[in-house]
């Protein structure tokens, strides 16, 4: 909810909580003081209090069904949601992100953009987006992270920290000596950097940039420690529209030090 808020104040978008009611993959016999009626009406009146101490004009909405993920999903898509929010994991570490089982099993289904905020974030009364981050590799789901990132930075006044990873374990095609290979791959990746980046200038945005040789989970983890919002795309495969994790976004959603925001694969 702190993170959900943090978002929508500068971009003026509109707040739905949703509590999804986990219904039993088999029928079963229940006292009645704890019927699904009851635990229905239980749902709905904590959302009523956590908007009302929280966010009076935020919509409200309580799902049922036996798999929390697919209610979630159903919620987005019916209530044309631009963003969902979840919470990390109980087992996470104060100040990080870890995702939970039912988040994880949004990847491959959820249609939009997935926000997780880090353990503890409710407690710091100072949260704000001073600066933002994104990890960038020239590819078309960077991309998407990047226009993302900037249109958050323009309403939030944010500074725009842009950082590219060249993993210099990875290579294929190019027949040069290792030292000349690190360099072009550098060249290529600010080339691109550069392309890209227009939108943000045009935008007035303050913006960093940096291409650095390493791996990219230890590249952005660096720059989670820095930023108050972390922007990565999905995954290069899996099908369009959809979330998809690859290896560096998996590490990330296990450990970051930050906010972490996951944008679906664009279309073809």
């Amino acid at each position: 909810m702190a993170l959900g808020l943090l978002l929508a104040g500068p971009t003026a978008a509109e707040l739905m909580l949703t509590a999804v009611r986990e219904e039993p993959l088999l029928a079963v016999a229940l006292p009645a003081e704890v019927n699904w009626s009851a635990s229905e009406k239980l749902a709905r009146t904590m959302v009523v209090h956590t908007r009302d101490s929280m966010a009076p004009r935020a919509r409200i909405a309580v799902e049922s069904d036996a798999l929390i993920w697919r209610a979630l999903c159903r919620v987005v898509r019916r209530e044309h949601r631009d963003l969902l929010v979840v919470g990390s994991a109980h087992d996470a570490e104060d100040g990080h992100v870890r995702l939970g089982r039912s988040a994880r099993q949004l990847f491959d289904h959820l249609e939009c953009p997935l926000a997780v905020a880090p353990r503890g974030l409710a407690g710091r009364t100072t949260a704000r987006l001073r600066r933002i981050g994104v990890g960038f590799d020239g590819g078309p789901e960077s991309q998407a992270a990047l226009a993302l990132a900037t249109s958050i930075a323009a309403a939030a006044e944010s500074e725009l920290e842009v950082w590219g990873a060249v993993d210099d374990s990875v290579a294929p095609g190019l027949r040069v000596p290792p030292v000349e290979r690190k360099a072009l791959n550098e060249r290529q990746l600010e080339s691109a950097l550069a392309r890209d980046l227009d939108a943000a200038e045009d935008e007035g945005i303050a913006t960093k940039i940096a291409v650095t040789v390493g791996m990219p989970t230890d590249v952005l983890s660096d720059l989670g420690e820095r930023v108050d919002l972390l922007v990565i795309g999905s995954a290069h495969s899996g099908r369009t529209g959809r979330l998809q994790l690859g290896a560096t976004g998996r590490a990330l959603l296990r450990y970051a030090a930050c906010p972490m925001l996951v944008v679906p694969r664009p279309p073809d």
